[in-house]
């Protein structure tokens, strides 16, 4: 029997509603993990728009060096040299910044590729087990490189007595601090010192994809500021920003190490994902610090209600976290999988991981979305009580679903760390938005 073959429209039908059905979810649960977060509602303008097929290679639009090869971003290229790079350099302290990276893991990429130095140069790492990235090791070997794990103390801790010896055994190129489980940030300050009194041409990259909103409002230490050459970041975890990656630098002469591989490793950076970085950053910049400051507080408070409840969490020694991140080890069920998709149906997205540093399966929860979104400290008893009645089956999950979906903020306390637009500037966003949505449904 031969099916039909759907028709263009037919499947584009069906992709509307298969797009609507999951905005709709989205509207009614709560995501908790902490490697997602979501854009204020007008910084996801740029990807309606025609910005979102364009490229945007002249870095410098004003001086001889911007040729516009390339002239259909000229308009808009503001988006990039005169909001996204000023904001980033302001809020990070950094001499440069670059926004050509597609991600947290191309800017990983490029990292390794500029400030490594030569094929079969040492560079060092940290393991797994102290939160390192799952990756780092192995890109550093394609590179041609010998990865090394940084000696470690404990899940959050480096061995600061066996840096100076570890450092002067291996003379690793560069130290790339990887840190992408964390429930507290790690000082990079005697790293730094171990680097400067050994006199070693060693880079310290530090990589803070999950804590960028975290640094940039204050509420962890920047690690520029402590040391660091350059740090990168992926734009959508603790930030609340497009899926996009930047580096930083401590100094223009780092700046231009990374500057000079991208035309072998990006080409298209996705210029809508810039603007879109942007008009976040804008959004974020003056309530930066209660933002991050709430983060920390709603993840703690969580914790400890959790913990009331009869759940396991790592890091109960300095309150479950310092971060936006907590890690479940022990539910009321059987297996951190069953547990999530208990969770899910009770309208939570969380994360089940076998890979934390705590040798076993386990929940990985982040509070920075709903932070974002308007869900307060006092809103953490009743988001606890949810989970621990979706976890011990002690009440119907439809029901859970329906108390989450009340646990939202409604449109008047959404994104309370977003400015609101009033008067000039409230009528200049609404007609940017529809002249997008004109073509959009033209």
């Amino acid at each position: 029997m031969t099916l039909p073959v759907p028709s263009g429209a037919d499947l584009l039908t069906r992709g509307l509603d298969v797009l609507r059905s999951h905005q709709e979810r989205s509207q009614r649960t709560l995501s908790l993990i902490p490697a997602e977060n979501i854009m204020a509602p007008l910084a996801r303008l740029p990807f309606l728009a025609d910005a979102a097929a364009r490229y945007m290679f002249d870095e410098h639009p004003d001086t001889a060096a911007g040729d516009w090869r390339f002239p259909a971003g000229k308009e808009a290229a503001w988006l990039e040299t005169g909001l996204t790079v000023p904001l980033l350099r302001r809020l990070t302290g950094a001499a440069t910044v670059n926004v050509r990276p597609l991600s947290g893991l191309h800017a990983m990429q490029m990292v390794l590729a500029a400030l490594g130095g030569p094929p079969g140069s040492t560079i060092a790492c940290l393991a797994p087990d102290q939160g390192g990235h799952y990756a780092t090791a192995d890109i550093a070997r394609q590179l041609g490189y010998t990865p090394v794990h940084l000696p470690g103390r404990g899940m959050h801790g480096l061995d600061t007595d066996a840096l100076a010896g570890f450092l002067s055994e291996h003379r690793p190129s560069l130290v790339y601090v990887d840190q992408c489980h964390a429930l507290t940030g790690l000082d990079i300050a005697p790293l730094a010192d171990a680097i400067k009194y050994g006199r070693l041409q060693t880079v310290l990259h530090v990589d803070i994809s999950h804590t960028l909103g975290l640094v940039l409002g204050g509420a962890l230490a920047n690690p520029l500021a402590g040391g660091a050459d350059s740090i990168s970041a992926s734009t959508h975890k603790s930030f609340p920003g497009p899926q996009k990656g930047i580096i930083a630098t401590r100094t223009a002469a780092t700046g231009e190490r990374i500057t000079a591989i991208q035309p072998q490793n990006v080409s298209n950076h996705h210029f809508a994902a810039v603007a879109a970085l942007g008009l976040s950053l804008a959004a974020f910049a003056d309530r930066a610090g209660p933002y991050a400051q709430a983060v920390v507080a709603n993840a703690r408070t969580l914790g400890k209600e959790l913990a009331h409840s009869g759940w396991s969490l790592a890091g109960s020694e300095f309150g479950y976290t310092r971060t936006h991140q907590l890690w479940v080890t022990h539910t009321p069920q059987p297996t951190a999988r069953a547990a999530a998709a208990h969770l899910y149906e009770a309208g939570l997205h969380v994360n089940w991981l076998t890979d934390l540093p705590v040798g076993q399966p386990a929940l990985r929860l982040g509070l920075a979305e709903a932070t974002w979104l308007g869900l307060g400290a006092e809103d953490m008893p009743a988001l606890a009580q949810i989970m621990t009645a979706a976890a011990d089956e002690s009440v119907p999950l439809t029901e859970l679903a329906a108390r989450t979906a009340a646990l939202r903020p409604v449109p008047g306390r959404r994104y309370p760390f977003a400015p609101r637009l009033e008067g000039d500037a409230a009528q200049t966003a609404a007609a940017g938005v529809e002249a997008v949505l004109a073509e959009v449904m033209a």
